[in-house]
C-alpha cells in the first residue's frame, strides 16, 4: 500500500519522489493543484503471482529522476602580485 501521484498525461501511478512520469516521461514537477491526483493503492510495479508453467515476462523499470548537479563555482580571481621593493643605495 502506498500513496501515488497519477500522471495527468497517461494516468499511470508514479511514486511521489519522481519528477517525470515513469511511463510517458511527462513532467510531474510543479503541477498545479487542480492537476494533482493522488491515489492510494498497491505498487503499479507489483507483479501478480503467475503459475510456474507461464513464461516469465520482463517488466520495464521506471527511470528515477536524479537531482541536477549544482552549477560550477565561479573561477576565483587571480591574486595580484605586489611589486618588489628595491633597496636604495
Amino acid at each position: 500500500m502506498g500513496l501515488w501521484l497519477k500522471c495527468p498525461g497517461c494516468q499511470a501511478k508514479n511514486p511521489l519522489y519522481l519528477q517525470v512520469c515513469g511511463q510517458c516521461g511527462k513532467s510531474l514537477d510543479n503541477l498545479p493543484p487542480e492537476k494533482r491526483v493522488y491515489v492510494v493503492g498497491e505498487s503499479p510495479l507489483a507483479t501478480p503471482q503467475t503459475p510456474p508453467s507461464a513464461a516469465p515476462v520482463e517488466v520495464a523499470k521506471p527511470s528515477i529522476a536524479r537531482p541536477k548537479p549544482p552549477p560550477p563555482a565561479a573561477p576565483k580571481a587571480a591574486k595580484k602580485s605586489k611589486p618588489s621593493k628595491k633597496k636604495k643605495s
